[in-house]
């Protein structure tokens, strides 16, 4: 079942990464060396939530202009994913913007996905999140 609050996270998310509006994707932060225990004491505030990816795959025609996954296609997906290294849940700050500027934002820009400290889940992933659910598509369109 979906959380009521991460809706509206995937809606301007996946809007913002498929658009490519840079500084404004950095409001999905995450810890990137944090634990799995870590992300579940996070998820119990306010300030984060957990995205789990299987419902972003289950959106991302809302926002991409595709037909909708089947679970088949989302199973899938989510197969992708994990062999491509890319975390099929995370746990995202949602306070507000990290950093709060496009300048800084622009000096830390190297840093934003290197797998260390607060790292920006869509610069990191957001390419080859998208590229998975075109694939999906594709594996099952008509020859």
């Amino acid at each position: 079942m979906l959380r009521p609050k991460i809706l509206p996270t995937i809606a301007l998310t996946a809007g913002l990464v498929v658009t490519g509006a840079g500084a404004a994707t950095a409001h999905e932060c995450y810890i990137a060396p944090r634990s799995d225990k870590g992300d579940a004491g996070a998820d119990r505030s306010a300030n984060w939530s957990t995205l789990h990816l299987e419902e972003l795959y289950r959106t991302a025609h809302l926002f991409l202009g595709t037909a909708p996954l089947t679970d088949a296609q989302v199973a899938e997906a989510l197969v992708l994913t994990e062999a491509r290294g890319i975390p099929t849940s995370v746990t995202l700050f949602e306070r507000f913007t990290i950093p709060r500027s496009a300048a800084e934002l622009e000096r830390m820009s190297a840093k934003s996905s290197d797998g260390k400290g607060v790292d920006h889940f869509f610069a990191a992933y957001g390419d080859a999140i998208i590229g998975i659910v075109f694939e999906v598509l594709a594996e099952d369109a008509p020859a």
